[in-house]
């Protein structure tokens, strides 16, 4: 059987590389059979890739990971198999990208008010015409010279990957150079994906940066009792250990689990699409059964 990756970004995600085009030849050489379109914050690159898929011989699903907050709680949010000209998950992404060029401009401030060298154009450099995200102002301030001999940016230097950990480290909600903009409340993105006909999953809980305690089920209780649907449970980061806690929570509160790659191209390189080499397609049906019973109630 082929693999399954349900968690791939295009170039339409600020931080991705590849155009729908590429991620199709990629998932052909690769021997992938189905995938899902789950770019940052966008869903601009998934009627395109949807339309193209039979001509690749490949399934590809609806989707899109947003970032979101519960409280003082910074996570990642999946949504699956919604129909992409739905009015509420147009408007929660057209709500992000019209922040983003606000907060990017107060993030460059931010940055000089603390000694370091940044540029718009530069941050822009990185995420093209896509909504900037932590990486692009990251990027923007590791790789402008002027701060070759800051501090700050030699404590980033030791990293493979400066920039993401940069990002996760310094600059997403929550840290120390964190600049305010708009962030859905996991609520808000849960009624949207399934006002949209789609399916609300928790993207990546064993991610360090983001880390969602399965032991006290507290928080992961109050995010089920929200409509949360499922939880992606295969990750490249996940452990055994973290699967088996994940895959128990999900079969004692009716959840589905999906799988992922978190493929983006060269901005982490050491991620191949398909990775996880899953090639279960009971997911796959699970989650079209789960999408089948949402849009059923919205008409109940």
């Amino acid at each position: 059987m082929r693999k399954i990756d349900l968690h791939v970004h295009t170039k339409a995600s600020s931080d991705g590389e590849l155009s729908p085009d590429e991620i199709l030849r990629l998932a052909v050489k690769e021997e992938i059979g189905v995938i899902a379109i789950t770019d940052h914050d966008s869903i601009n690159s998934v009627a395109e890739t949807m339309e193209k898929s039979s001509s690749y011989g490949i399934e590809v699903l609806s989707g899109t990971e947003l970032f979101c907050k519960k409280g003082e709680k910074f996570l990642h949010m999946l949504g699956y198999c919604f129909e992409p000209d739905a009015a509420e998950i147009n408007r929660l992404v057209n709500d992000i990208a019209n922040d983003r060029g606000r907060w990017l401009e107060e993030q460059i401030n931010l940055f000089r008010k603390n000694g370091l060298y940044a540029e718009e154009a530069k941050a822009w450099e990185f995420c093209r015409d896509t909504p900037p995200l932590f990486s692009s102002a990251a990027y923007a301030v590791f790789y402008d010279e002027r701060n070759k001999d800051h501090p700050l940016i030699d404590e980033y230097k030791k990293y493979e990957n400066p920039v993401h950990q940069m990002s996760v480290r310094l600059l997403a909600y929550g840290k120390p150079l964190y600049t305010p903009h708009y962030i859905p409340d996991t609520s808000d993105f849960i009624k949207s994906i399934k006002e949209s006909g789609g399916v609300p999953v928790l993207a990546h809980p064993g991610y360090d940066q983001m880390r969602v305690d399965f032991n006290d089920t507290r928080f992961m209780d109050s995010l089920v009792e929200e409509g949360l649907e499922g939880v992606e449970v295969y990750y490249i980061t996940h452990t055994e250990d973290d699967i088996k806690i994940y895959l128990k929570y999900c079969l004692e509160r009716d959840l589905i689990y999906t799988t992922g790659s978190d493929f983006h191209g060269k901005y982490k390189p050491n991620i191949k699409i398909g990775q996880l080499g899953i090639t279960d397609y009971e997911i796959v049906e699970d989650l079209k059964k789960r999408r089948d019973k949402i849009r059923g109630d919205r008409y109940l």
